[in-house]
């Protein structure tokens, strides 16, 4: 008897460890505009949901009123509502339609860099922010989203029209979204969630008032990439984990998330921290911290590269291994070129961070990026195998 007792007890445990893991988050943004891209393979129907616990639909955008609109309206059709098929063939479903038949929720993000400089007036007067969180409602009866996921970049920030009143009025516009959200859940019987993505360091995070923000949004998503691009004046990694040299300590993942929980005080679960599924390169240079010019637009296609693009380059370059920073870099000598970006093991580095600090998850910029042509995906099984997810979660 006590044999089968102690059995049933490590049964049990172990249960509870694998429920422990699975409320991880992995969260992929899904690009409306990629589409129609020339590489894109990652129509609606190939998205690994099975992998997610959430999709991040982008971008809507609101107008000067707060009316919102789809930043890509026809792909927003394709793919949001789905339709019949073509020549007879089976009925496409809609995006929210597919995902929900794997437990993963659907998100609509508004804003956005490019789509951001509406917010400060919509923010600025009650009118407005009655209108945008009524528009959000809109938007969740016409595509059943879960829910919504506010992408102001960034409050105060004057090149998109940012104003010193954004500190107080971002609060008021997620307080009225809040409320709007929780009545509309109360009549569906439903919670509809609403989160936030923030800047992972920075001046820029003076204008939020965090601990009002932390308690109105379910989730705080920060977005802890970019610490470094050809915009910079030396190369750097793009999402170093921890600091790669002892004079640059403040721009790095484990930087940020230190001062969203210690100097914020911000529960460490309800933080997720962005991964990137793409690189940044570095033309004329061939080693970190050195000058450079520009990206390298002559030996690839984007400024910005997708894993998947990177990928069938690899055997061109050499790929070095930052241990302090826990980062890979590519040095591609014959095109005098260095190239910064996430691969299997910074990645699982960075899985591994979640669970070792119990933050709510990982947050993808962008789920398409690291999908190749025979349908793997390997950065997301990375992060699917250390959160423990089983097939059909």
């Amino acid at each position: 008897m006590k044999n089968t007792v102690n059995m049933l007890l490590v049964v049990l445990i172990s249960f509870a460890a694998v429920g422990e893991s699975q409320t991880k988050q992995i969260i992929g943004y899904y690009p409306s505009w990629k589409w129609k891209a020339e590489r894109s393979l990652m129509s609606p129907d190939k998205i690994p949901f099975d992998k997610l616990t959430m999709i991040n639909y982008a971008f809507f955008y609101p107008l000067p009123d707060g009316h919102l609109v789809g930043r890509d309206t026809v792909g927003d059709a394709l793919i949001l509502r789905g339709g019949s098929g073509s020549r007879g063939g089976s009925a496409r479903q809609g995006l929210a339609s597919l995902a929900h038949r794997y437990g993963v929720k659907v998100v609509l993000s508004v804003g956005g860099w490019e789509d951001s400089n509406n917010f400060p007036q919509v923010a600025s007067n009650e009118e407005g922010r009655v209108q945008f969180a009524h528009s959000c409602l809109e938007q969740i009866r016409a595509y059943d989203f879960d829910g919504i996921d506010i992408d102001w970049e960034y409050p105060g920030y004057t090149d998109h029209r940012g104003m010193p009143s954004d500190k107080k009025n971002f609060t008021r516009l997620l307080r009225t979204v809040r409320d709007s959200l929780s009545e509309y859940g109360r009549e569906r019987v439903t919670k509809y969630l609403l989160t936030a993505a923030l800047p992972a360091s920075g001046p820029i995070l003076a204008n939020y008032e965090m601990d009002s923000i932390a308690a109105i949004v379910d989730a705080l998503n920060i977005m802890t990439y970019d610490f470094n691009g050809p915009w910079d004046s030396l190369s750097g990694h793009n999402a170093p984990l921890y600091a790669p040299r002892t004079n640059d300590t403040s721009r790095n993942v484990d930087a940020s998330f230190r001062f969203y929980t210690q100097t914020l005080k911000i529960p460490a679960a309800k933080i997720n921290l962005g991964v990137p599924f793409y690189g940044h390169s570095y033309s004329n240079c061939t080693a970190l911290y050195c000058a450079h010019s520009g990206a390298d637009t002559v030996h690839l296609s984007d400024a910005e590269m997708s894993y998947c693009d990177l990928v069938p380059m690899l055997h061109q370059c050499i790929r070095m291994w930052d241990d302090r920073a826990k980062a890979p870099y590519l040095i591609c000598r014959d095109w005098r070129t260095l190239i910064s970006y996430d691969d299997e093991q910074s990645v699982r580095e960075k899985a591994n961070y979640v669970l070792d600090h119990n933050a709510g998850g990982l947050i993808i910029w962008e789920i398409t990026g690291d999908y190749l042509p025979d349908g793997t995906s390997p950065l997301l099984d990375v992060i699917a195998s250390a959160f423990r997810f089983p097939a059909g979660h």
